[in-house]
């Protein structure tokens, strides 16, 4: 390929990403190939493979993430992705109202958490970084207000008035997801009040006391899309989300999002625990909190408010399909929260009001119709199919009074959705590189004037 051509094709990825190539010049880029994969760009540089990220996130928030990440580093989690300094020694570029930073590219796949010894690796790497992000100061930044799980089941509950409000509206014209919903709401109501109410009885203060106390770092999405495997080794990667918390949030959602794959196997599910508490101590306390955690349907919660919000273009039976399935799912939920009380000897009620679902097929792939609009990761050059487009519907307008709670946790159905149309990929080869703290006053420059980025670095 020639000079002009590989220029060319740099400034047309460059530019359907948003971004001006001049901001290569701060990290004296050399770039050979550059392709866009998911929310990131890929380059290829003669020193090995580098991400480029592109973010709107406030400064402060994107200055915490940079702090997290040295701070794992720092407690031994070597395999994350630190970011690589630009030629005056900042973290990363604030150009305009957007921040860009770079990090090496780990070569590997997505974490295939359908294979047992990956689901009980993933568990293993949690409970290690939950470890290393004991103590985080993160510099006073990015201390963000969460929601506690209370305060945002209180306002999916409060939702169900306004779905109800509309299958009024369109009572004698209703479709096959109205009617399958108006049959089984009562016991999606007893599902939720049954949680909240177990969570109100559990220690709850106290395991968000010590979160705070301890400035513990969650990932906030520690998904699939998330974990890259290569050969033996789990790197963790996309701290975008991270944020204090106690570490019960990350643990009850990475059961939360693969157990039903299983079919809430118990067997596999107290090894993923047994597993993890290996590693990570997890206190009577915690696992009244995980159990009351995991009794809430918001897999269930999450395709109703899909459906009433319009925020996937589904035909109603898909998502008929997809509620009776969760509904299915939430009885095999059920029964394994009622083991991990008899097995840990909790002092909660089990839940049990999930309904026999009859004639659905087994619901194990429901984590496939849930991630079926995320793109796989690709390591080669090939180029993405283009995405359908997508026509939107009415949506139901939805008006929740909010209080402002107390204590912070980040959203618990934050914890077990795998919708983000964006993945990073980045987790550095070498990393002992760029542990230098910079002081939370020290300037960040804009772009510079010097420094090659041209194809091959000519």
């Amino acid at each position: 390929m020639g000079k002009k051509k590989d220029e060319r094709e740099l400034l047309e990825t460059f530019d359907l990403y948003g971004a001006d190539p001049e901001i290569l010049r701060e990290w004296d880029l050399a770039v050979e190939k550059v392709r866009q994969v998911r929310g990131v760009l890929k380059i290829k540089t003669p020193a090995g493979y580098r991400m480029l990220k592109k973010v709107t996130a406030s400064d402060a928030r994107v200055r915490f993430v940079h702090e997290a990440i040295e701070h794992l580093a720092a407690g031994g989690f070597a395999h994350v992705p630190r970011f690589i300094r630009t030629k005056y020694g900042d973290p990363y570029v604030v150009q305009g109202d957007e921040i860009y930073y770079l990090t090496d590219w780990l070569p590997g796949k997505e974490a295939d958490l359908k294979k047992t010894k990956n689901i009980f690796l993933a568990a293993e790497t949690l409970a290690r970084l939950h470890n290393a992000g004991n103590g985080c100061e993160g510099g006073g930044f990015g201390h963000e207000a969460r929601e506690d799980f209370t305060a945002q089941w209180g306002r999916f509950r409060a939702k169900l008035g306004s779905y109800d409000e509309s299958l009024e509206d369109r009572r004698d014209e209703q479709n096959e997801m109205d009617r399958v919903y108006a049959q089984h709401r009562g016991e999606l109501i007893q599902m939720i009040d049954h949680a909240a109410g177990q969570l109100a009885e559990a220690p709850y203060g106290e395991v968000l006391a010590w979160a705070r106390e301890h400035k513990t770092i969650c990932h906030g999405s520690f998904s699939r899309q998330n974990l890259i495997v290569d050969r033996e080794r789990m790197a963790v990667i996309d701290f975008d989300h991270c944020h204090y918390g106690h570490p019960i949030h990350d643990l009850g959602g990475l059961l939360a999002r693969y157990m039903p794959r299983y079919e809430w196997d118990a067997e596999i599910g107290f090894s993923i625990l047994d597993v993890y508490r290996g590693v990570r101590e997890v206190s009577n306390e915690e696992m009244t909190v995980l159990a009351a955690y995991l009794a809430f349907p918001a897999r269930t919660l999450e395709t109703v408010e899909w459906y009433f919000e319009g925020k996937k273009e589904w035909e109603p039976a898909k998502f008929a399909s997809r509620f009776r399935k969760s509904l299915a799912s939430d009885h095999g939920r059920e029964t394994f929260v009622q083991e991990m009380i008899d097995r840990y000897r909790l002092n909660m009620a089990a839940p049990s009001f999930a309904p026999q679902v009859e004639d659905v097929d087994a619901y194990g792939d429901l984590g496939e119709m849930e991630s079926s609009s995320v793109e796989r990761r690709d390591d080669g050059w090939q180029e993405d199919a283009d995405a359908p487009a997508i026509k939107r519907r009415e949506t139901v307008s939805v008006e929740v009074e909010e209080e402002e709670p107390e204590v912070t946790l980040a959203s618990s159905l934050d914890a077990v959705t795998e919708e983000d149309d964006e993945l990073q990929i980045p987790v550095p080869r070498h990393p002992n590189r760029y542990k230098v703290k910079r002081s939370t006053a020290e300037p960040r420059r804009k772009k510079s004037d010097g420094g090659p980025w041209t194809p091959g670095g000519r």
